[in-house]
């Protein structure tokens, strides 16, 4: 707890550096110019979406946009595992486009829709070297909450990555949509969802994907960030194993995703189904602690994640 703390302090209290300082000046400047839009920043062979000067949203390689950068889009990606041939992927949030362009790419028979709220991020699409619409691409502007509940889908897996300039949208995480989201899904559907906040935050969400699917929840961290990847399972028979790796180290040499790292972080909770009727509530409670336990083990401060934007630029250049 001491040298969590003493890390904590660490960054809290550090000025920022000389080009950190003037990394920022220009994307103030940036942002007043762009008047609350959404816009691009570059940076030797980085282009970046913000939201704000504090809220980057995406990040790309200009000579390599198919390439995954940040980790917890390869980490949405262990969807693969269990299922790694899916016919229609739905994705809710479009970014800069980092999880189209590798899914368009790479799996060229299945069909992608994208829900994106906002038109100035769809906007900048061809700045992000995002294909145009085509038989196998779609991305629409719509609310996700309203084109689910108006719309009848059977997609195999959805992708739910819904972020605004104050970080995670609320209502993108309720139980209401996660309802949506699992009508949405066919039989053998997967829910992915991208999550970031306070241990208690996530505890709350990952109660709320217990019930709707029935406690076929897996998840793990980012392994270069402190993201959350919840994958939710709408059929027992397509759930992750604890034995994935050889799937895992076969997709890697495929895609180059560090599945294999990651599948061996996977975790769920399994806890005796008779004590979900339980009147006096001990599933709740066990349920609680243990979930509480989880994301204190899991979201620990790790000096070995970039402490801020330009550490982050210099290892990906």
């Amino acid at each position: 707890m001491q040298k969590i703390r003493a890390s904590l302090s660490r960054l809290l209290l550090k000025k920022p550096s000389a080009i950190e300082a003037l990394r920022i000046e220009k994307l103030e400047q940036l942002q007043k110019k762009h008047q609350g839009k959404p816009f691009v920043y570059d940076e030797g062979n980085l282009r970046f979406m913000y939201f704000s000067q504090k809220s980057v949203q995406s990040a790309m390689k200009i000579n390599a946009p198919y390439e995954l950068l940040c980790g917890y889009t390869s980490a949405m990606l262990a969807f693969l595992l269990a299922n790694p041939a899916p016919q229609h992927i739905l994705m809710i949030g479009l970014g800069g486009g980092s999880l189209v362009k590798f899914c368009y790419h790479h799996l060229p028979d299945c069909h992608i829709t994208v829900l994106e709220i906002d038109a100035d991020v769809i906007a900048l699409r061809e700045q992000f070297m995002i294909p145009a619409d085509d038989g196998r691409l779609e991305i629409i502007h719509a609310d996700a909450i309203s084109y689910l509940k108006q719309n009848s889908l059977q997609v195999d897996v959805i992708l739910l990555d819904g972020f605004d300039i104050n970080g995670l949208v609320e209502e993108l995480n309720t139980s209401s949509f996660y309802s949506d989201c699992h009508k949405a899904l066919k039989p053998h559907g997967i829910l992915v969802s991208n999550m970031w906040g306070k241990r208690k935050q996530l505890v709350s969400l990952l109660t709320e994907l217990r019930t709707q699917f029935a406690q076929k929840v897996w998840w793990c961290r980012s392994l270069d960030s402190y993201n959350l990847l919840v994958f939710s399972f709408k059929s027992e028979a397509e759930t992750f194993t604890y034995s994935m790796s050889v799937k895992a180290q076969t997709l890697d040499q495929k895609f180059a995703l560090k599945l294999t790292e990651l599948s061996l972080q996977m975790r769920t909770l399994h806890l005796p189904l008779s004590n979900m009727i339980n009147a006096n509530g001990d599933y709740e409670i066990k349920e609680l602690v243990r979930l509480t336990t989880e994301m204190a083990e899991l979201m620990v401060t790790d000096e070995k994640l970039a402490s801020n934007d330009v550490e982050w630029s210099e290892i990906h250049q």
